[in-house]
């Protein structure tokens, strides 16, 4: 039973006790009778790279729980961050679902023993809902602090006596979110390693699907300089009914802020832009700008959002061509940028001066 648990979250602490206790080092798994192991870790990351999320191998506990530090070894021995935060979103995502089916007194032991929530069992139905857990205000604030959907604001949940009620998927939902951050805490680690050769064989596939998927995926470096003509539809509609003093969602706000900081706009002039918006706080904008960027909160820097979650919330506008191509706005922007680039005018050659010799 403990194996099993431990092959399905495998990030837990009595998983990695089990793990330590075997006492493995990088020769041993060098052996091929742990093949498997490393075929399983290769595949964890592959499945990320291509399809976002990691299915479950549950028939072979032990290659199962074992695969999962493998592949977190390889994701840090690459040293893509980019690779990095894909790898520990889609084995995040694994365990949302897996909690969502999940006995509710096992899903509430995670929250509590292994990331110190106040949770309480609830069973109370409101609107036709039935929440079947109450977490305290703190741990909700904490862990929803980098969602950005309305549902997750505390004015919009019920909150009874210092406690927030939640549906069991949304506890999954929370939790969802502490495992993408201890995964990729730990795999963003700078290590060099020499690999044994097995080891390495298993890495140099895992590279090459990455790099056959970086541009599909947006891994690829940005242009170095801010290219206002590649902004994709939805942006420069963002962008455009804000400098119209038009109020924008939240959303919007978002979807704008965090495209404008990473494809490189400077800060103070990002803050510039809200100066037009009614509501404009200058205090708060720049605390709001710093914290999308990265350099405020909890450190981390925002991407925008994809495609689909545009479409969503009705940002999806104005589709051309390159839109049609894409599940995100870097992406379009990278396209775009190529594009003009090929289409910019090549500068003439001079003619030389340089008398031609006689015949």
């Amino acid at each position: 039973m403990l194996e099993r648990e431990a092959a399905k979250y495998p990030f837990l602490r009595e998983a990695v006790k089990l793990v330590d206790a075997l006492n493995l080092q990088l020769d041993d798994l060098a052996d091929p009778s742990y093949s498997k192991v490393l075929d399983r870790a290769a595949e964890r990351i592959i499945q990320a790279i291509e399809d976002g999320a990691i299915d479950d191998r549950l028939d072979d506990y032990m290659t199962e729980l074992l695969s999962f530090p493998v592949a977190a070894m390889f994701v840090t021995v690459k040293g893509e961050q980019f690779l990095s935060r894909r790898y520990a979103l889609a084995e995040a995502v694994r365990v949302y679902f897996l909690l969502q089916e999940e006995e509710r007194d096992k899903l509430a032991q995670i929250a509590r023993d292994d990331f110190g929530w106040d949770l309480k069992d609830s069973g109370e139905r409101y609107d036709g809902v039935l929440h079947d857990f109450q977490l305290h205000f703190g741990d909700y604030l904490h862990s929803s602090g980098s969602f950005h959907e309305d549902k997750w604001k505390l004015v919009n949940r019920i909150v009874k006596n210092g406690y927030v009620l939640l549906t069991q998927r949304e506890v999954a939902r929370l939790i969802q979110g502490e495992v993408e951050t201890l995964i990729k805490e730990r795999v963003s680690k700078q290590v060099k390693i020499n690999l044994p050769e097995p080891l390495q064989e298993r890495l140099n596939r895992v590279s090459k699907v990455f790099e056959e998927n970086r541009t599909r995926l947006g891994g690829e470096d940005l242009p170095s300089e801010v290219i206002n003509e590649a902004f994709p539809p939805c942006i420069r509609y963002c962008m455009e009914g804000l400098l119209a003093g038009r109020r924008a969602s939240h959303m919007e706000r978002f979807a704008l802020t965090s495209f404008l900081v990473t494809v490189g706009m400077p800060l103070d002039r990002l803050v510039d832009l809200y100066t037009s918006v009614s509501d404009f706080d200058p205090a708060m904008t720049q605390y709001q700008v710093e914290h999308i960027a990265g350099v405020r909160g909890n450190r981390t820097k925002y991407t925008p959002p994809l495609c689909d979650t545009l479409r969503t919330h009705g940002i999806c506008r104005n589709k051309d061509d390159i839109c049609e191509r894409v599940k995100h706005p870097l992406s379009y922007y990278r396209i775009k940028a190529r594009r003009l680039a090929y289409q910019r005018p090549q500068p003439q050659a001079q003619p030389s001066n340089t008398p031609k010799p006689s015949q």
